[in-house]
């Protein structure tokens, strides 16, 4: 004998399908909400990471000036310093106490703002002979491939054994700001496999973690091993000023 249903069965069903159908729409919304809330906390420390960049390049520029250039006492010959007659001279001192903790809050901002560079904190660690990989999403796979095979030749390279993680940094930092300079599109990072460092690939670690937070790398991959191998790595630049320049002057003189 057939079972049959009554009205009253079926807006049980009905009930019961729409409110499995609000929770799934519910649960679907926590996690495009918690995916939102992810992406604009890595927006941020992008830019805390590309600021304090900003910030080490103007230093380095400073620190590299021309010592031909003409100092501020040279330009100053031959001025006359004016007699101050008309303001009063007398300034009212800060508070010592107050001067102090200025210093120390300046002092544990630019902590916080090293941790991301010198900190293991949220650093993903590799195997010694492990491979390092990572392109930029405007990166042509192509021009990626290349890179993998050795076939773009490092224009100058950066030996990192014997560093400390902050010096290491430095020189990373400086190889890739002078390359930019002088337009080299390819330079070859050698930090070593680390398998006697504690932790286990320290710097090799370090290396990956800083490559992806730096805006001129399109992309880095473990060097082939005439070049290194697992102890080293590619890194693909972007084009600097001049070259970006001549590419935009080439371009128009075709149209």
């Amino acid at each position: 004998m057939a079972k049959t249903f009554s009205l009253g069965d079926l807006k049980k069903v009905t009930s019961a399908l729409k409110q499995e159908e609000l929770r799934r729409e519910a649960e679907l919304k926590r996690q495009e909400n918690a995916r939102i809330a992810q992406e604009q906390k890595e927006q941020e420390k992008l830019l805390k990471s590309r600021k304090r960049l900003e910030e080490f390049e103007k230093g380095l520029a400073k620190s590299e000036s021309s010592p031909d250039q003409i100092s501020f006492a040279e330009q100053m010959k031959g001025v006359k310093k004016l007699t101050q007659d008309k303001i009063p001279t007398t300034t009212k001192m800060m508070d010592r106490d107050a001067a102090l903790k200025l210093r120390e809050m300046a002092e544990d901002e630019k902590k916080e703002e090293d941790m991301s560079f010198f900190s293991t904190a949220g650093m993903i660690f590799v195997e010694p002979t492990g491979m390092l990989s990572y392109r930029t999403p405007g990166l042509q796979y192509g021009v990626f491939r290349k890179l993998k095979a050795g076939e773009y030749s490092p224009e100058t390279w950066v030996d990192l054994h014997n560093h400390t993680v902050e010096n290491a940094y430095k020189d990373v930092r400086k190889t890739i700001v002078r390359a930019i300079r002088k337009n080299m599109r390819c330079i070859l990072i050698i930090h070593g496999k680390g398998e006697f460092s504690e932790p286990k690939a320290l710097l090799k670690s370090y290396v990956a973690h800083w490559l992806r937070h730096m805006p001129e790398v399109l992309g880095y991959h473990t060097a082939m091993p005439y070049h290194g191998g697992a102890g080293s790595t590619y890194v693909l630049l972007k084009k600097g000023p001049e070259a970006r320049l001549e590419t935009r002057e080439e371009i128009a003189a075709r149209r």
